[in-house]
């Protein structure tokens, strides 16, 4: 084949994923399929593929998550990556192994990964992964759930690709893009800090690969809506809710600040908020991105 034949060939494999339909409380198509191949083009984007070789990472489980959530209202019960990791094999994306590299027989089996060589080189291609993109949000996503999609992969997609502009649905397609942009945020602002809590240097992840950082507003979004990278800290769970109380802020030359004033704490000192005035925020060595300072100067004031 040509390679533009072999892209077709490709394209045309995304649009018979040939998911299970929802019953009962999940309607429509099943999105577990097309939502980890969206998770896989987002990483093979920004390099995150070295090899054909690849596992459950915490990049590819943020990603898989923060996407099944825009899909949660129609799809409530719990979607679990192993189904997709294992399941397309089917369609000879990838071979299913075993963590020893033997042939997978079930989801809990399934480790490791061996991506198609063809399908490999085709996500270094911009114009395949684009258009793969859009054939996969087009065909098994609802229209209020491809407005979010679309946010959040940060396409410009025009109006003859949205719903009908009734005023219900102009509500619901703008409350479906600033999901798509919240989900976004939380996916760029923890990868960008390579999972690690900038509190505390922390950097935890399961062996499924969930990560105890979540991805904090340092100008609380619930006032300004504003989710430029720049204003994101990856937070572990107390940490977050710390900050967003209040409790601790940042100096312009990234050292922390203590609210003592708005709280009483007790345990051992490790573990105690109050031990860490002074410090510089943590980033790992691998962490370009930091927080701007503008950003940090409005927290500081709305924590006086």
């Amino acid at each position: 084949m040509t390679p533009d034949e072999l892209a077709k060939h490709w394209l045309g494999k995304i649009t018979r994923l040939n998911p299970a339909h929802g019953r009962g409380i999940c309607q429509g198509k099943a999105p577990h399929k097309p939502l980890l191949l969206l998770a896989i083009l987002d990483m093979a984007e920004v390099g995150e593929f070295p090899t054909r070789v690849f596992t459950r990472t915490p990049g590819l489980v943020l990603r898989f998550r923060t996407y099944t959530s825009l899909v949660s209202e129609r799809w409530p019960t719990r979607i679990h990556v192993r189904l997709p990791f294992y399941h397309l094999k089917a369609q000879k994306f990838w071979e299913a192994c075993t963590a020893a590299m033997q042939p997978a027989a079930s989801p809990e089996s399934c480790d490791v990964c061996e991506m198609d060589s063809v399908f490999f080189d085709l996500l270094n291609q911009p114009e395949f992964r684009l258009k793969a993109r859009l054939i996969l949000v087009a065909t098994y996503f609802t229209p209020t759930e491809r407005i979010a999609l679309y946010e959040t992969l940060g396409l410009q997609i025009g109006s003859s690709s949205l719903p009908s502009t009734t005023r219900l649905m102009e509500e619901a397609g703008d409350a479906a893009k600033r999901k798509g942009r919240s989900a976004r945020f939380a996916i760029r602002v923890c990868s960008e800090y390579r999972f690690t809590c900038a509190l505390t240097g922390y950097r935890c992840d399961t062996v499924d690969s969930t990560t105890i950082v979540d991805a904090a507003h340092i100008e609380a979004w619930a006032d300004t809506q504003n989710d430029e990278l720049t204003n994101g800290l990856a937070l572990s769970k107390n940490a977050h809710w710390m900050f967003d109380e209040g409790l601790w802020s940042v100096s312009d030359e990234l050292r922390i600040i203590i609210h003592r004033h708005r709280f009483t704490e007790q345990g051992p000192d490790s573990f105690q908020l109050g031990s860490f005035a002074g410090r510089q925020l943590q980033f790992h060595p691998s962490a370009q991105l930091r927080p701007a300072k503008e950003y940090l100067r409005k927290q500081r004031a709305r924590t006086r």
